[in-house]
């Protein structure tokens, strides 16, 4: 439900846009505003760089890494509405921001140029 109203109020944007090539898939950055409702109190799975992942989001500005290999990793997250990111924190990396974009199928992080899939899942679906 919540994807759907978040791909829904992106869709409408007038900067998504195809080419004439319709298998050539376009993306669109997400607003701050987007990116929080996207986020906030709920729980994505991706992939960063090929490793699967789980992470939680919480509404208090909280965030909790699973990796699929590995320890979580607890952080904070907030969204900068100057430059329209999503920002978090790790002890290992302090602040650092990324870029959200709605894809043809479905969300990804903009990590040194390269598009790091995710999908969004209501709720808190981890524990810790």
């Amino acid at each position: 439900m919540l994807r759907r109203a978040i791909l829904a109020g992106v869709a409408m944007l007038p900067a998504l846009a195809f080419a004439d090539d319709m298998s050539d898939p376009k993306t669109v950055q997400l607003t701050a505003g987007q990116i929080d409702e996207l986020l906030r109190g709920n729980t994505i799975r991706g992939t960063w760089n090929g490793d699967p992942y789980t992470q939680f989001f919480d509404a208090n500005g909280q965030t909790i890494y699973f990796p699929e290999v590995g320890r979580p990793d607890p952080g904070k997250w907030r969204v900068n509405g100057d430059t329209d990111q999503y920002e978090s924190w790790w002890e290992r990396t302090n602040w650092t921001g990324y870029t959200i974009m709605m894809t043809n199928d479905g969300f990804a992080w903009v990590s040194r140029g390269e598009l790091q899939p995710f999908e969004v899942f209501e709720g808190k679906q981890v524990t810790w």
